[in-house]
């Protein structure tokens, strides 16, 4: 097949949302020239606000009937932005029906990127890559941070001895310990560590910070019995067993075969000897079998809209496809589209709601293993229907069997907590303001990318417990610790608590300073342009990608 034309029917595939693009791309056996495939593919996505405008202002598909959207696009790309043009014979009449109007293209093109507002190649804000520091997670079951840093160091990077501030990335070969997560180092964007040999030794495991969150979270003790429901590929899995200092046992499920391997693989390489891997549905798992009996904690971060994922391009993918469907509505009706607009919203608001009741469904199941304590519940999507909302819901259906963990217990020096404003009522419980505000200081919320968000994906984090008999299941008083962190705006003040995170309030941190120490040892804790593609594609490093990125909802 043509290059072009299998891009465009991957294009296609995008903008119906039925795969990712490194599945379509990297992870397709029918594409022969993967890297140029997956550089072509990303590389359009991110210009194609600029590239539509072209589209439309040219009137290109109106003058050449024989051209289809996508193909379109990609062929204005490689004429614009590539020094090479288009890569194709100049007897193929797709390419003289864009080459006829070379001269118009071009200068729209210029109009185009001063109309959008482009910075540079007619790229706008928020479809460049967006330079998130990397964040690097160590391996407590095969060394100590403080034994990471020395030969870091010993590399000639410099360490620093605290973070930038205000917050940003650290400075070209530069690093930093983590304020809150003491097992996270963090270094410039885009370092590129996948053959270092620590890395390579599953020494450092590549993820991103906000996904360490509900582990670290959850954080069961050793000899625990715990599932991680929605497994693959492994990331938060293998942070359970460092946690646990592969005592006890992890009941790993996922239904995607595929990922469930990569989780055997990276889990295999982190040195974790306590998971047991199944291609299953944790909806499935009887709750009366023995192992799940004595199950005491459980992690969920089932499928959801990916909506806060920002530190790889298929975050494009959805305003791809939004934006190819309202072409098409404006190109297939007289009257503007504002009722196929509105039936279009209806259809997003739709898949987040139905999204929301899977969410509940998953928790709900949970709550019926018969000696689960703790269930930590999260997403990487910024809608309340799946964060607050769904909080919301399964507090009125089970409270007062089950509570939210006090700040105390969830990243409690965090800054960015639950929104108020999303918080619903719930009889008994949650009626006023105040009981809103007190909700939300019990959640945990990033907000994606900067300086404005929090330099790392979008998450949002809750965790409940089981009610004792004994216990009082009344919500817990506003935090008035102190906070690390990102400012927060008025709006998240307003009605809220003062702000904060991590892993435990300040006195008792003193108290525990010792202990730390001990514990530091067994606890929790780019593409290129067509044909000139550097992304790394080896089985391994794919594996290490998918899980860095781990589950979005969408691959």
């Amino acid at each position: 097949m043509n290059f072009y034309k299998q891009a465009a029917d991957i294009l296609d595939r995008l903008g119906k949302k039925e795969g990712s693009i490194k599945g379509l791309t990297l992870g397709n056996a029918e594409v022969t020239d993967k890297k140029r495939m997956y550089a072509v593919i990303c590389e359009t996505l991110k210009h194609n606000t600029t590239l539509s405008l072209v589209l439309q202002e040219s009137k290109l598909l109106t003058l050449e009937k024989k051209l289809t959207r996508s193909l379109a696009l990609l062929l204005l790309h490689d004429l614009l932005l590539q020094s090479r043009g288009i890569q194709a014979s100049e007897a193929w009449p797709m390419k003289q029906a864009v080459m006829r109007h070379k001269a118009r293209l071009k200068a729209e093109f210029v109009k185009a990127k001063i109309k959008v507002g482009a910075k540079k190649d007619g790229l706008v804000e928020g479809e460049e890559e967006l330079l998130l520091p990397r964040y690097v997670r160590v391996n407590l079951l095969m060394m100590t941070p403080q034994q990471v840093i020395d030969a870091f160091i010993a590399d000639k990077w410099e360490f620093l001895p605290a973070p930038p501030s205000p917050p940003a990335p650290p400075g070209p070969n530069t690093f930093h310990r983590d304020e809150h997560l003491d097992f996270m180092l963090v270094f410039p964007p885009k370092s590129d560590l996948h053959l270092h040999p620590l890395y390579t030794s599953g020494v450092l495991i590549l993820q991103d910070k906000a996904s360490c969150f509900p582990a670290a979270i959850l954080s069961p003790p050793k000899n625990a019995y715990v599932i991680d429901g929605c497994a693959a590929p492994g990331n938060k899995t293998s942070q359970l067993a460092m946690g646990m200092g592969n005592s006890g046992k992890i009941i790993a499920c996922d239904l995607d075969l595929r990922r469930l391997n990569i989780l055997k693989r990276l889990t295999t390489k982190a040195g974790c000897t306590n998971i047991t891997a199944l291609n299953t549905s944790f909806l499935t798992l009887d709750t009366s079998e023995p192992d799940n009996r004595k199950v005491s904690h459980i992690l969920l971060d089932p499928s959801c809209s990916g909506s806060g994922i920002i530190n790889r391009l298929d975050h494009l993918v959805d305003a791809y496809a939004e934006e190819q469907e309202q072409a098409t509505i404006l190109e297939t009706t007289t009257t503007g589209g504002a009722a196929e607009r509105a039936e279009a919203e209806a259809k997003k608001k739709e898949r987040l709601l139905s999204l929301g009741e899977f969410q509940v469904e998953c928790v709900t199941k949970a709550m019926t293993f018969p000696n689960v304590r703790k269930i930590s519940y999260s997403t990487c999507s910024i809608y309340a229907e799946e964060n607050e909302h769904v909080v919301t819901t399964l507090l009125r259906n089970h409270w007062p069997k089950w509570k939210l963990s006090p700040r105390s217990r969830v990243l409690p020096t965090w800054h960015r907590r639950g929104y108020p404003a999303d918080v619903g009522d719930i009889p008994g419980l949650v009626e006023t303001d105040e009981d809103r505000a007190k909700v939300a200081d019990c959640l945990v919320r990033a907000v994606p990318g900067g300086p404005e968000g929090d330099l790392m994906n979008g998450f949002f984090v809750a965790c409940f417990e089981r009610v004792g008999k004994n216990e009082n299941p009344a919500l817990a008083p506003l935090w008035k610790g102190q906070a690390i962190g990102g400012k927060r705006t008025h709006d998240e003040m307003d009605g809220s608590s003062a702000a904060g995170e991590d892993t435990a309030p300040l006195a008792k941190k003193k108290k525990n300073k010792k202990k730390k120490k001990k514990k530091s040892k067994s606890t929790t804790g780019s593409e290129g342009n067509d044909g000139q593609n550097t992304t790394h594609v080896s089985q391994e490093e794919e594996d290490a990608e998918d899980a860095e990125e781990e589950d979005s909802g969408q691959e």
